[in-house]
């Protein structure tokens, strides 16, 4: 367990939250971009006259904005005369380091389509899922 003051939290869960919505968006107009060259190339292949199969495969990246401001409001509506509050390991490790359940899933899909966006803000290892 450690104690933390709700300023200093607030702090870092703003931060986390700007970075994620940084790659989230970023990773967003990738897929979008991916999406329109696929179905662009279908619909060439259908006035050409061609009948392709199709089937696209692509991820669409999760906004877990929501995640974090959930937290955050939870941290600014805390009524506390010490204005601490006590994080085990697990909440420790989503609310401060930003290792979320759902991070190495959010890395992977976000780097098919803004991977030096993820470098850059989730480090070198983050593009390996990490």
């Amino acid at each position: 367990m450690i104690n933390v003051s709700s300023d200093e939290l607030l702090k870092i869960l703003k931060e986390n939250r700007k970075r994620h919505r940084r790659v989230f968006t970023e990773a967003l107009d990738g897929y979008r971009k991916q999406l329109q060259a696929e179905l662009e190339r279908h619909i060439a292949d259908l006035k050409a006259g061609r009948a392709p199969e199709v089937h696209i495969r692509l991820i669409r990246p999760e906004d877990h904005t929501r995640d974090y401001d959930r937290i955050i409001r939870m941290v600014e509506m805390h009524k506390s005369p010490s204005s601490v509050f006590t994080l085990d390991e697990s909440h420790f490790a989503q609310y401060v380091e930003d290792d979320w359940s759902w991070r190495r899933q959010f890395i992977t899909s976000a780097n098919a389509y803004a991977g030096d966006t993820v470098v850059d803000v989730y480090g070198v290892d983050a593009a390996n899922g990490g």
